[in-house]
């Protein structure tokens, strides 16, 4: 068996052979092809000739049918059950159309006689073979490719639909939890119809979960508008002072019921920004409430803002439960809650964070999440351009 080196400019040709004589005939056969573009080598023994083919080496293979005890039918099949790829050319000395019918059902790309060989029509044959294999390999590369491509987007859509169903059960859990405090309420107003501060502090809780509710139903809405592309924002100069506070006034109540402490240093001049005040004070409030529902009571969560042209950069930190690093990617998803171990139940649909992404988005901005992992806290970055010559 000799081999040439290889040669990227040349098409290398193995013959599978146990005839010497048909070795030196091939040969000169190869010899005078014009370009000198070939190099042939030569196995004569079957399970060298298996191992060879399937290193892959060569370019093309031209197998004798008779191959002592087996056929070059028999080394093709095998071959291919091994997984080795190759355009295969079958040599017999006779032609017989039911050999060239199995060669072709074996998968090999021609047949030909020896008689009929030469460098003229073995040339043409070598072409349309590796061309064949060509065309069969990319085709072959497209198939798994576009498998590949179902594949993830049937995970996708399984996870999906796992989001889904979570989401369901979750918004069913919220909207219910209300309705045990309002039907209490309710009776108590009932039975204590003589008793004004009864009543008062009934009408308290039934006002306080009424907002929640309608907290719950807007951000649905939110949520409907995000998928559909529909949420708008009212773009206009604004000092973003008003809205960090705004943002800080609306979570107090959501610190204080968490037991965590909220500790803002907000700026003593104006934030310019081009922005929609109501949209960035839900945007912050967001974060905030965040915070809070992952933080253990008696912790506490500081926002701060770092101002400098041409990004204004505010940041909510906590030092609460942390996220896993793992699970960094998936904390913006919509209707994605990461379960952060806190032994406290936690409410909330998985929306806010989605919210304040995409909102910070459409003001030319962005939200990043950082955490050193469980039991280091958290960190909300978010970074918004500032009024041109005005930060």
């Amino acid at each position: 068996m000799a081999l040439h080196p290889p040669d990227t400019a040349v098409t290398r040709v193995l013959l599978v052979d146990d005839d010497e004589d048909d070795y030196r005939l091939t040969g000169e056969i190869i010899a005078d092809i014009p370009g000198n573009g070939y190099t042939l080598d030569w196995v004569a023994d079957y399970a060298a000739a298996l191992e060879l083919i399937c290193r892959g080496v060569h370019d093309v293979y031209l197998v004798d049918f008779r191959l002592g005890g087996k056929t070059g039918l028999d080394l093709i099949r095998e071959m291919r059950e091994r997984g080795c790829a190759g355009p295969v050319i079958l040599l017999t000395g006779v032609g017989q159309p039911e050999i060239d019918r199995a060669a072709e059902a074996a998968g090999a790309a021609d047949y030909l006689e020896k008689s009929r060989l030469d460098p003229v029509v073995l040339e043409r044959v070598i072409r349309y073979a590796r061309r064949q294999h060509a065309q069969e390999m990319e085709l072959e590369r497209k198939v798994a490719e576009r498998t590949a491509e179902l594949a993830e987007a049937n995970a996708a859509l399984r996870e999906a639909d796992r989001r889904k169903d979570q989401f369901l059960a979750t918004l069913g859990h919220e909207l219910r939890n209300p309705l045990a405090p309002i039907r209490y309420a309710l009776e108590v107003m009932r039975l204590a119809a003589e008793n004004p501060t009864a009543i008062a502090s009934a009408r308290d809780s039934i006002e306080r979960q009424v907002r929640h509710m309608v907290r719950l139903i807007e951000d649905l809405l939110d949520a409907s508008r995000i998928t559909r592309d529909k949420l708008r924002v009212d773009l206009c100069p604004i000092d973003m002072t008003e809205p960090l506070r705004a943002a800080v006034e609306a979570a107090q109540p959501h610190m204080d019921a968490a037991g965590v402490t909220l500790v803002a240093a907000l700026p003593d001049r104006p934030l310019p920004v081009n922005g929609d005040s109501i949209r960035l004070a839900q945007l912050f409030s967001n974060l905030l409430t965040n915070a809070a529902k992952y933080t253990e009571r008696g912790g506490t969560a500081t926002l701060s803002v770092e101002l400098g042209a041409p990004h204004v950069v505010v940041r909510v930190r906590d030092n609460g439960v942390g996220i896993p690093p793992e699970l960094l990617p998936q904390v913006f998803d919509l209707f994605t809650q990461v379960d952060r171990t806190l032994n406290r139940a936690q409410g909330g649909l998985g929306i806010g964070l989605a919210l304040a992404k995409r909102l910070a988005q459409m003001h030319g901005g962005d939200v990043t999440a950082h955490s050193e992992g469980i039991g280091r806290g958290a960190e909300f970055a978010v970074r918004l351009p500032v009024l041109a010559g005005r930060g």
